[in-house]
């Protein structure tokens, strides 16, 4: 009988050791009672909804050389003057001691090392499926449904508990919503599901804010999200753009409620300088891609002066969005995206709203940080141009 006590003892200290949660999968992970090592695979995504939830020191292994990277850019313009940009990812820049701990990535960015990986020991990994760091079955980003579940299976061999979220990317489907899923399993994760769902609604509002400013417009302007990479200038074409079926074309058309003019469908779609002028939009969006591009790039590099006579460019309405190193799926600061968008698309609609005021506010209240910071943050994230212009 004692025997059978000790032994029910024991079972019942390990039954009070774990707590379920169910992931995007619709899988049932056990987490540790005790969660002090967490592995991530993102590009700061998860990182960023940790930091809101004053959570971060938990992570102890990444698997995104994003948030290690010091990046910088330079371009020269056609009266011999030379820029540079440089930025580091927002976890980066907030969280320095990221970059001390082990990334389990290949510098390339695509190539797991589960070995690292279990020798971080964590006692949890979180996967997020559709960010550039694995794009697993991405509709949009041509992510090999075979791949991830093998990169599953990996990972799961590993005997450590592994919960999978799957960002917006990964879906047919380009709307935002499913993020609010992706902060409510984490908000389980680490017990606080109220918070992380409060911090959803707040980044929901600014999207909610500019669907109801712009529902009834009728003259829509044409919008072009156009990513000056050098990889596509070195097949011959001029840039990459995102077609009508994309998470960028969603938040042009359903969102903001202009038209996107590109109407093909696809992403990073590369496109020659004759077919750029065929679609002749009247707003130019420059994101971050293989590097971060500033409108001036695009208006006086000697290698787009072939572009301009192109509508926007005459009229000088093309609008950098913010560096976010490794961006294939929206992260903590897309609202940012969004409303830049929106005043660019509509100026008088949106002209209460200052997009660096609206920032600094934005950074304080997601990421718990000072008035230094936020400055700091926007400086990081590039821009600086919006005080310069007052946008």
């Amino acid at each position: 009988m004692k025997k059978f006590f000790i032994i029910l003892f024991i079972f019942a200290a390990v039954q009070s050791y774990a707590y379920s949660v169910t992931d995007m999968r619709g899988k049932q992970i056990e987490i540790p009672e005790k969660l002090e090592r967490v592995a991530t695979i993102d590009d700061g995504f998860i990182e960023g909804v940790m930091t809101h939830l004053e959570v971060i020191n938990k992570v102890t292994a990444i698997g995104s050389w994003s948030m290690k990277r010091d990046y910088k850019y330079t371009y020269e313009t056609i009266d011999g003057k030379t820029y540079t940009a440089k930025g580091v990812n927002t976890m980066k820049y907030l969280h320095p001691w990221l970059n001390d701990i082990p990334c389990f990535n290949s510098p390339q960015g695509d190539i797991l090392n589960y070995e690292t990986l279990a020798k971080s020991d964590p006692q949890l990994i979180i996967l997020r499926v559709g960010d550039c760091t694995v794009s697993g079955g991405s509709y949009f980003r041509g992510g090999d449904p075979a791949q991830l579940e093998k990169t599953i299976s990996m990972i799961e061999s590993l005997d450590i508990p592994l919960i999978v979220l799957f960002s917006p990317t990964y879906y047919g489907k380009a709307e935002l919503s499913s993020m609010k899923e992706e902060m409510r399993i984490l908000g389980d994760v680490f017990k606080q599901r109220d918070k992380a769902l409060k911090l959803y609604e707040y980044l929901n509002e600014t999207e909610t804010m500019v669907r109801n400013r712009t529902k009834n417009i009728k003259e829509k302007p044409t919008v072009l999200y156009f990513g000056l990479n050098s990889a596509a200038r070195k097949q011959g074409g001029s840039g990459m753009v995102s077609g009508i079926n994309t998470p960028e074309s969603y938040i042009i058309e359903n969102i903001v409620n202009a038209k996107n003019a590109y109407r093909g469908k696809g992403n990073r779609v590369i496109l020659s300088s004759e077919q750029v002028y065929a679609v002749d939009p009247d707003i130019i969006l420059l994101p971050t891609q293989n590097g971060y591009h500033p409108a001036n790039e695009l208006l006086k590099a000697p290698y787009y002066q072939n572009l301009n006579q192109l509508k926007a460019v005459k009229n000088k309405q093309v609008y950098a969005l913010p560096w976010t190193p490794m961006n294939c799926s929206r992260r903590v600061e897309y609202p940012l995206d969004i409303l830049i968008i929106a005043k660019a698309a509509y100026p008088e609609i949106f002209k209460d709203i200052k997009i660096h005021q609206f920032a600094l506010k934005f950074y304080k209240k997601v990421y718990n940080v000072d008035d230094k910071t936020a400055k700091a943050l926007l400086s990081e994230q590039m821009l600086d141009w919006t005080i310069e212009n007052d946008f």
